[in-house]
């Protein structure tokens, strides 16, 4: 294993919100799942099927998991090496046996599994539904693919601020800044767009200009892996070009600032 790697886990693990994060987590799952429930149930008329309950269960806490998870990365990511900045490691770091690639994986792998550790312990109450229908393996399996990938672009945009700036504080506020960016301004520039805009034969008759900020939006491409087999294409297909390509440039752009550091140091 990367020593960089067990470090990291092995102090992560050992900080008190190595359990503290797994249960909040839980518990606001849990809470949403049984409050969305109790609501649906006591709205719903008598002839409403199982498997719809299901399906307004399993969208709730698809999209919540996803927020609360959007949350959280940034926590893990943004102060990664910022921290060994402000403790004044980077320098032996960078001069260790460690290359840059090595230093960059070590960080990205050890924040990415805290947070996969939470997208799998959400997976037994994202399973709830199966008790109602509607929802079936499949759909389970696309979702939590879908938002590992969100999540760890999320993650290497965060390493990518941390290797920026010199101070966590600096690095975590403008990580969150690009979560707001990503989730609600791309939201807005197409709903502006659409408004100047006349489309009355669907979704593809939208022009490629309008729907590109939406691309980048974690939202739509979960929304996009929550359609039949055989319409994930193009769009979900996009978004997963899109995120996979944004991870690889800021992994890129990270290494470039590590060198930097390394010959500095």
């Amino acid at each position: 294993m990367n020593p960089m790697i067990r470090k990291e886990l092995r102090q992560r693990m050992r900080e008190r919100r190595g359990w503290i994060l797994p249960s909040l987590y839980l518990l606001v799952l849990s809470a949403i799942i049984s409050f969305a429930y109790y609501g649906v149930s006591s709205e719903s008329s008598a002839t409403m099927q199982g498997w719809q309950i299901g399906t307004v269960l399993f969208l709730t806490l698809t999209y919540s998991q996803l927020a609360l998870l959007l949350l959280m990365a940034p926590i893990f990511s943004a102060g990664a090496l910022t921290i060994e900045k402000e403790q004044r490691t980077l320098g032996g770091l960078l001069t260790s046996l460690l290359g840059p690639v090595q230093i960059w994986w070590g960080k990205f792998a050890a924040s990415l599994m805290f947070i996969l550790l939470l997208l799998v312990i959400g997976i037994p109450v994202l399973s709830v539904v199966f008790a109602f229908g509607g929802v079936g393996p499949w759909e389970v399996g696309i979702v939590a693919f879908t938002t590992l990938v969100i999540l760890g672009t999320m993650s290497a945009i965060s390493l990518y601020w941390s290797s920026a700036f010199r101070r966590s504080v600096h690095a975590t506020a403008v990580s969150y800044v690009t979560v707001v960016l990503m989730t609600v301004v791309t939201l807005i520039i197409f709903g502006i767009a659409m408004s100047r805009v006349h489309s009355g034969d669907g979704w593809h008759s939208i022009p490629l200009k309008v729907r590109a900020p939406l691309y980048l939006n974690p939202l739509f491409f979960l929304t996009s892996a929550l359609v039949p087999k055989n319409q994930l294409y193009p769009e979900w297909f996009i978004c997963l070009g899109v995120f996979v390509a944004l991870a690889a440039l800021c992994a890129v752009l990270t290494l470039r600032n590590l060198r930097r550091s390394g010959d500095i140091a």
